[in-house]
């Protein structure tokens, strides 16, 4: 689906409650076809500065418990044509006066009509918005992959979803030295901020309110909204949202490097090979690359990715695009200035230690068994185990691999059959993810941040990466005839939509019995908590074929071997964020009662 993330085809998928309708909007008519047989004929439109979009209404039914109305494929930033290695520009008008059809997925307009309007716009409440990241590692992708639709039709209080594309792959993560001096670095992360941008100054046309913005994101989209926060806090501007909702991914829980960290070089040489532009002049490069057919970018894209996936050093990658830390960084001679704006100017984890980031309300979690999904299925030897680690982050040392070669988690975690050799390191990437919660720690001083596990178990009787999205979505496809995942996602979907409505992002105010606490990390020095997390689902095996219920949710305290897991990769946090130290890591540790 890479084609989907090429900015020519980026677009704006809007949902929100029929509730806006009964509040007048303008209407036009839809013709009877097969694709329209579960959408109304009456269909709402929205007047924005670029042109009129007329969408369609989806009726409630078993999948959508109340009518949501639909705006597809409006384009939030203009068609990037030959410029498609370039920034995102603005939408520009399109066409005042005309309009335009937005029921299909595509960019472009199938039929137009004049723009109608009934209620005055300052007579309707403002509601509120979130806005979905997806993930893919950067590489895939599409803004569709969460059911934002039934996210909003299931919801409580009434609010506006936002799904959207970005460029992934090389189209949007390309880090080199030459990328670099075009100014050129992290395009998906931009194409993220112009879409964020582009929410603040058009919203309010659909009935949101841009003061009350969450950004959710799972994955790579949760790893995206973590270098938007700490980008938010040095910027002067206003940040376009004020809470987030991270899973499964933060910027501390994966490597980010320079640009011309030798993985990326090599990766970058083998990128042009695929495309054909071996041996170009670097002052031509980016030249040849702008004549090359989509196709052919995206397909080198894919070589390239292929060869990297087994062993999760991933191509294609956010890197650090400070001007005055890459020219200061050992790795790196000092790279000519650009126009572009940092927008990561630092170490991620550098970051983080030194406060800067925003103080906003979050939920941050993962999956029990986060790991197998990255950790081969033929690493079945512990010479192959410990290769793994070792290609993935090379200054572990051989007692750090004996660590991460311990005992399977215990009971509480464990699972009922046996698991195949790749859910060995399930253990390491849940505690790596975990770090984020301390890096983000509730204490006084900060924003409310709220972390669950999710523990239902599917494929493999584990809780895999990225299992809980359809219970965050509550989508009833994967709900039927599951009564205890219906009664998991009750539960998990009403927390998560009552974070985005409550005015004071409580996630207790809708749904489940139970109170979810806010997170005080056990690592906090005197102001130390006892690390409460909300468990979902634990019990739970229904997604695997199985009959158990299990438990909605319940709040269980870190055990000690959870401690130690998420130790053991906080200290070692320099050696993934491209330092290749570990004894960085003790200062973020040390201060973790004030981050």
């Amino acid at each position: 689906m890479l084609g989907w993330s090429w900015l020519s085809a980026l677009g704006v998928l809007v949902l929100f409650w029929f509730y806006l309708y009964s509040h007048g909007y303008g209407l036009g008519r839809l013709s009877s076809s097969p694709l329209n047989n579960n959408m109304d004929t009456i269909r709402p439109r929205v007047v924005l500065p670029q042109g009129t979009y007329v969408g369609t209404t989806l009726l409630a039914s078993y999948r959508f418990a109340k009518p949501v109305e639909v705006f597809r494929g409006v384009p939030y930033a203009q068609d990037a044509g030959r410029a498609r290695t370039a920034s995102a520009r603005p939408s520009r008008c399109r066409s005042l006066g005309r309009t335009f059809d937005a029921i299909a997925w595509a960019k472009g307009t199938t039929h137009w009509r004049p723009a109608q309007r009934r209620t005055p716009q300052k007579e309707r409440p403002r509601l509120p918005v979130v806005v979905y990241v997806h993930g893919g590692g950067f590489n895939k992708g599409y803004g569709t992959e969460r059911n934002m639709a039934s996210f909003v039709a299931w919801a409580e209080a009434p609010m506006v979803a936002v799904n959207f594309n970005y460029r992934v792959g090389a189209l949007g993560f390309l880090p080199s030295d030459v990328t670099a001096r075009e100014g050129l670095l992290n395009l998906g992360l931009r194409d993220q901020q112009m879409l964020l941008g582009w929410v603040q100054d058009n919203i309010e046309a659909f009935g949101g309110d841009p003061d009350n913005v969450t950004i959710m994101g799972l994955s790579a989209g949760a790893h995206s909204i973590g270098h938007h926060i700490m980008h938010y806090a040095r910027s002067s501007a206003k940040p376009p949202f004020v809470k987030a909702i991270l899973e499964s991914g933060a910027t501390t829980a994966r490597a980010v490097f320079y640009p011309t960290h030798p993985r990326h070089l090599v990766q970058f040489r083998e990128f042009l090979i695929a495309a054909g532009v071996e041996g170009v002049p670097e002052s031509e490069i980016f030249n040849h690359l702008r004549k090359l057919p989509l196709s052919t970018i995206v397909q080198a894209s894919h070589v390239v990715w292929d060869k990297y996936h087994d062993s999760v050093t991933w191509p294609f990658q956010p890197v650090i695009d400070g001007v005055n830390t890459l020219a200061n960084s050992s790795q790196i001679g000092g790279l000519s200035s650009t126009a572009t704006p940092p927008l990561i100017p630092e170490l991620p984890i550098s970051s983080w230690a030194s406060g800067t980031h925003l103080r906003i309300p979050i939920i941050t979690g993962f999956n029990t068994n986060e790991g197998t999904s990255f950790v081969p299925a033929d690493a079945n030897t512990s010479a192959e185990f410990r290769a793994f680690f070792q290609t993935l982050i090379p200054s572990l040392t051989p007692t750090d691999l004996d660590q991460l070669e311990g005992p399977l988690p215990r009971p509480r975690h464990a699972t009922r059959q046996p698991l195949p050799p790749r859910a060995r390191g399930r253990r390491p990437a849940t505690a790596h993810y975990m770090s984020a919660a301390f890096a983000a720690n509730g204490g006084s001083t900060s924003a409310p941040v709220y972390v669950y596990r999710y523990a239902a178990t599917a494929t493999h009787d584990a809780a895999n990466h990225g299992d809980e999205a359809f219970a965050v979505a509550h989508d009833m496809w994967e709900l039927r005839g599951r009564p205890g995942m219906r009664a998991v996602a009750d539960d998990m979907h009403g927390r998560w939509a009552s974070f985005v409505a409550s005015a004071v992002a409580s996630p207790n105010e809708r749904g489940g019995d139970v109170a979810w606490p806010a997170f005080v990390s056990p690592f906090a020095g005197k102001d130390a908590g006892e690390g409460k997390i909300m468990v979902f689902g634990e019990g739970n095996d229904e997604m695997g074929g199985g009959w158990r219920k299990g438990r909605p949710a319940k709040v269980v305290k870190m055990t000690e071997e959870e401690r130690e897991a998420c130790r053991f990769w906080w200290e070692r946090i320099g050696l993934s964020q491209g330092l290749g130290r570990k004894e960085w890591a003790k200062k973020p540790v040390e201060n973790a009662s004030r981050l």
